[in-house]
């Protein structure tokens, strides 16, 4: 079930933060809710909306999906704000494209300051959502094989997390990996401007829903036209969603296939509003 923030202290057994754009993490959470039980399943935009974020649960993990090598700024962000119970379980799961990268090391030294740590670092391939210039989603069969294997794949994670198992990140925080990291957000930002190339076709019927999707409220619709502003976390959720395929990313997104889960629904994604 989706959990409440009515207050500051939160007390249940299990809680699941999840941040998706496509739809890949939640369909992972609630797999992973529905194996640990009694557990609640919070969107990190949701959590972003109270000033006080001091938690009261047996379990916290973190389900994100993979950008650069490493864990979305809008996870980190949370990771800096959230107050744990020391005895609390802390984990993170990571759904990927084929590359961890150094995401639960990061999560790990931010905690850390706070005086948590997480005691494991999982991952689970999923399908891709890149429509980049250099890179696309993968091929129709290769999407629903990875949706099947994470459903086995999620069973031996929640083994993992009810025995409250501490066990080595899956990724690796070696400086070669940062480097790889700083050098595809560079890729991403300064070389093909990800975050300022969005743009919309004549198709466009200012429904709005690009807006509301947006986890960050970066998006923009007026009378006669759409804007994104600058604080984009590059999660593609806008572009993938869009229901008239109108919005594009640079010119080389026009023919790309969108994605987004199959077991996630639009009201899946707006439950944030």
């Amino acid at each position: 079930m989706y959990g409440s923030l009515d207050h500051k202290i939160i007390a249940m057994k299990n809680m699941v933060i999840y941040f998706t754009g496509t739809g890949n993490s939640l369909a992972v959470s609630r797999l992973l809710a529905a194996k640990l039980g009694q557990t609640d399943i919070i969107s990190v935009t949701e959590m972003h909306r109270h000033s006080d974020l001091e938690l009261k649960t047996a379990t916290c993990g973190f389900v994100f999906p993979v950008y650069c090598q490493n864990a979305p700024e809008i996870m980190r962000r949370l990771a800096r704000r959230i107050q744990l119970p020391a005895s609390a379980y802390v984990y993170a799961v990571a759904t990927h494209n084929g590359d961890v990268g150094y995401s639960h090391f990061t999560l790990d030294r931010l905690l850390r300051k706070k005086g948590q740590r997480l005691q494991a670092g999982f991952a689970v391939l999923m399908p891709g959502n890149s429509i980049t210039p250099y890179n696309s989603t993968n091929s129709g069969e290769e999407t629903q094989r990875r949706i099947q294997a994470a459903s086995s794949c999620v069973h031996r994670i929640s083994k993992k997390i009810l025995e409250k198992a501490a066990l080595p990140f899956e990724g690796t925080g070696s400086v070669r990996k940062h480097l790889k990291g700083l050098r595809n957000m560079f890729r991403h930002k300064v070389v093909y401007k990800v975050p300022q190339k969005f743009w919309i076709n004549k198709a466009c019927n200012r429904c709005g829903l690009c807006a509301r999707i947006c986890p960050e409220n970066n998006i923009c619709v007026g009378s006669g036209t759409v804007t994104w502003g600058k604080h984009c976390q590059m999660c593609l959720a806008c572009i993938h969603w869009c229901p008239q395929r109108a919005i594009q990313n640079g010119s080389g997104t026009l023919d790309r296939k969108r994605y987004h889960h199959p077991d996630i629904s639009l009201a899946d994604m707006l439950c944030r509003e």
